[in-house]
């Protein structure tokens, strides 16, 4: 931008917002100013002294359309043909919407108003930073209607009072960045527990995803009465808040598990003899629990926010969870388990693994195929406890299920290649051919396309590392 269209510049703790906006609406300025704090920039568009945009930087943009959608106000279908046409910018994306008659343009304009008031009331707020003014031809980008900067600083400054009021409250633990999500284990109406319509839609809007500023723009809510309406939510314990670092971290933690068990399974492919195919099933399965368990007792939600945790309050915590899964799958359906233990909170198959050593022949292929079958069903069991505990049904939750569900369609596949194996060596004993002799299991794995020795796929791959990479 030209050095001589600046005609204004300083020091936001030498003149405030509130104070250049004033001077500038008096003087009827053209041009556009910038107000900068940290990585924050505000970019106020005027026209004769009347505001007629405002573009934040430095801040994630919300999705618009995908809230109006949360709160019933567009359908996804819809929103996603806006979408496409918009890229990004909510001004296109209301004016199509009132194009095509599914806005009214009153609400735009109201809606288009409390964005600017939004970002202002925040920008009055910052101490230290900079401004500058640049007089310039403004080009309108939007439909709004010219803003009066009295009338514009005036509900600025009443959302701005209002944060203060809330913190002089004690609500101190929310900002206009906090994320909130349901708590997994909800499961009441919540039309039963007398909540204001309000109070329903920042229920319905905390999904572990929208930022409390976000949240407060779709119901053109100032973020403080959100912020009340979520520590009402919170002390309701309908809603917690998300530590975004944490779930970053739990989230690498737990990808890494499912690329190292996807590792260690293709390490255990190749195998001919049957037996050695179920081991190395075993050895995985049980290497991967062990995983989940040791990243379990990093990030249960129980657990969490209390500094050193004693590592035998841990394997306590573990054991309470899971023992007892593992002890219904023995005693229904997969005796087997029993030879197994908690130990540490770690699962020990010593004994499965070592089996070989007291049975031999079909004896321990049978012994072997219930080991897979009951670990196999324990592995969910496990997965599936830890991720509702750790993240419930969020945007977080339903990435990490869809890498591990590819996890499991490769072990689900190795198993199906053991099971066309004995169902054709039955095939063979019913009929009594007994001069026939039975393939060996990695012929039949050939026959069904499955990855050779080499880990290459005859018939195009099934589970080629780029596959895994990309669901990732």
């Amino acid at each position: 931008m030209e050095q001589q269209d600046r005609i204004m510049d300083g020091d936001l703790q030498t003149l405030g917002l509130q104070s250049i906006l004033k001077m500038l609406a008096l003087s009827g300025k053209t041009g556009k100013l910038f107000v900068s704090s940290g990585p924050e920039t505000l970019s106020i568009s005027l026209r004769k002294g009347q505001i007629v945009g405002l573009h934040e930087e430095g801040v994630a943009q919300p999705d618009l359309l995908g809230m109006l959608c949360l709160i019933n106000k567009l359908d996804p279908p819809r929103a996603q043909s806006i979408r496409e046409l918009a890229q990004g910018n909510m001004h296109v994306a209301l004016a199509m919407l009132v194009e095509r008659g599914w806005m009214s343009a009153g609400e735009m304009q109201r809606r288009l108003e409390f964005s600017v008031t939004q970002s202002i009331s925040h920008a009055l707020r910052w101490v230290n930073g900079r401004f500058a003014f640049h007089r310039q031809v403004v080009s309108i980008e939007s439909r709004m209607q010219p803003l009066d900067v009295d009338s514009v600083l005036l509900e600025a400054l009443r959302q701005a009072d209002e944060w203060e009021e809330i913190m002089g409250e004690g609500v101190t633990h929310l900002a206009r960045t906090t994320v909130s999500r349901w708590q997994p284990d909800v499961r009441r109406d919540v039309r039963s527990l007398g909540l204001a319509q309000e109070a329903i839609e920042v229920l319905c809007l905390s999904n572990g995803e929208l930022p409390l500023q976000a949240v407060a723009l779709v119901l053109m809510m100032p973020e403080a009465r959100v912020a009340r309406v979520m520590a009402q939510l919170l002390q309701m314990n309908l809603i917690e808040v998300v530590d975004t670092v944490m779930e970053t971290e739990l989230q690498q933690d737990l990808s890494n598990i499912i690329i190292k068990c996807q590792y260690t399974l293709a390490q255990q492919r190749g195998s001919s003899n049957p037996e050695q195919h179920l081991l190395g099933l075993i050895t995985t399965m049980s290497e991967c629990i062990n995983l989940l368990l040791i990243h379990h007792g990093k990030y249960a939600r129980s657990l969490r926010g209390r500094g050193h945790i004693p590592p035998m309050e841990i394997v306590r915590y573990l054991e309470r969870r899971f023992v007892q899964q593992l002890r219904s799958l023995s005693k229904q359906q997969y005796p087997i388990l029993d030879t197994t233990t908690f130990a540490n909170g770690q699962l020990d198959c010593s004994d499965i693994l070592t089996l070989n050593k007291l049975v031999k022949g079909e004896q321990l292929e049978e012994f072997y195929w219930e080991a897979v079958q009951g670990l196999s069903a324990f592995l969910r069991m496990v997965f599936g406890t830890l991720l509702n505990d750790e993240v419930g049904n969020s945007h977080t939750g339903r990435q990490l299920g869809v890498a591990w569900k590819i996890f499991l369609s490769e072990i689900d596949h190795e198993v199906q290649q053991y099971q066309v194996y004995r169902a054709h060596r039955n095939t063979q004993t019913t009929r009594g051919r007994d001069g026939m002799q039975t393939p060996p299991l990695g012929l039949v794995q050939n026959w069904n396309g499955s990855p050779d020795n080499n880990g290459n796929n005859n018939q195009g791959g099934f589970w080629s590392p780029e596959v895994r990479r990309r669901s990732m």
